[in-house]
């Protein structure tokens, strides 16, 4: 089965970049100034990513129909909260995998199947192409990743090739598109949302650096000739004035298996789980849960005496990591860690107890 491209993480940074960055041509100077016009005010956005169309053996002929990669959105204030949708679940409307709703009615019927999916309201879409996703991950300078065990696939009729190391990588553009089209190991699909999770905190941080503005304006212009949105860039201007100090919380949609290939909505976790999610904010004092730290030996020193001032102890694992992000599967608990640490909160969907705490050298960027 050919792997499809997952961009979401990108689908949020060209969001956001949108409203920090004004559009005319840059001062001469070479400085771009970021716009503030005012407060984000609650939005739904079904952001997803088209996958490649052949028209035969070794002959791409764009952007397919099928949105391989579909996340749900919620912007409110400074922060963003997010939803990702498996992309073999079911859709009672479109009477099959929720993934064929963008082919089958465009925009609208994907919207109306992520509603279906989620019991939440979508106002807005933004759906990506590949080259988009590769142009903005150039802009930042790329991403870093960190493979336990090589990563391999091999595509020829679609000339996919991926053979990353196991390790530390530094990936550019075209290689982080090779990175993020992969879900063949053992989790497949989660997996796969899993670690576009846990990039997309790097990719914001990133374009929170004023040095990379210049670059991102340039691809932000050549990127949205290419989005199928409904959005305007002045409505964006208006919806995020800043990317600093926005707040980010991503979480998976709960799910169970079905017949054949098919997942299916869990309706009882659903509605806990996303009451929780969206509905959390920090506790007060500290939770009464296991916390784990990991990372290099000199942050997990710096952590500890941290948490010791708010009274919690953590166990710590020495570990190699590449961005900072908190986490959990307790929306309160991880966001009272991700306020403390001003980090990402990611839902990861694999088993997780308590809070995990990952301190990485961008910590110190």
């Amino acid at each position: 089965m050919r792997p499809r491209p997952s961009f979401l993480l990108l689908a949020l940074a060209l969001f956001a970049l949108g409203g920090v960055l004004s559009w005319p041509q840059p001062p001469s100077q070479g400085e771009v100034r970021p716009v503030r016009l005012g407060p984000l005010p609650e939005m739904g956005v079904v952001v997803a990513a088209r996958d490649i169309e052949y028209c035969g053996y070794h002959t791409p002929c764009g952007p397919g129909s099928r949105t391989d990669t579909i996340f749900y959105l919620r912007l409110q204030g400074g922060e963003v909260r997010g939803v990702a949708i498996p992309r073999d679940l079911y859709s009672p409307l479109v009477g099959g995998k929720v993934n064929a709703a963008y082919g089958r009615g465009g925009a609208e019927l994907l919207k109306k199947a992520v509603e279906e999916a989620t019991g939440l309201v979508a106002e807005r879409h933004l759906v990506l192409t590949l080259e988009s996703v590769a142009r903005v991950v150039d802009a930042v300078g790329g991403v870093e990743v960190y493979l336990e065990r090589p990563m391999r696939y091999t595509d020829r009729a679609a000339k996919l090739y991926i053979d990353f190391p196991a390790g530390r990588l530094h990936l550019s553009g075209e290689e982080a598109v090779r990175y993020m089209r992969f879900r063949h190991d053992a989790l497949g699909d989660y997996a796969r949302l899993d670690r576009i999770k846990g990039v997309v905190g790097q990719v914001l941080k990133k374009a929170q650096d004023p040095r990379t503005w210049p670059a991102l304006t340039l691809a932000l212009k050549e990127a949205w000739r290419e989005l199928d949105t409904d959005l305007t860039l002045e409505e964006v201007l208006a919806y995020l004035p800043a990317v600093r100090g926005l707040k980010l919380f991503l979480a998976t949609l709960p799910t169970r298996e079905g017949p054949g290939t098919f997942l299916y909505v869990d309706e009882e976790a659903r509605a806990r789980f996303l009451s929780a999610f969206f509905g959390a904010s920090p506790p007060s004092s500290p939770p009464q849960v296991a916390v784990r730290l990991k990372g290099e030996a000199e942050l997990l020193a710096w952590a500890r005496l941290f948490l010791a001032r708010e009274g919690v102890r953590a166990e710590e694992e020495v570990a190699p990591v590449v961005r900072s992000a908190v986490y959990s599967q307790d929306p309160e608990a991880g966001a009272y860690f991700a306020d403390l640490f001003h980090l990402p909160l990611l839902a990861p969907h694999r088993p997780l107890e308590g809070v995990v705490v990952e301190l990485g050298p961008d910590l110190l960027q």
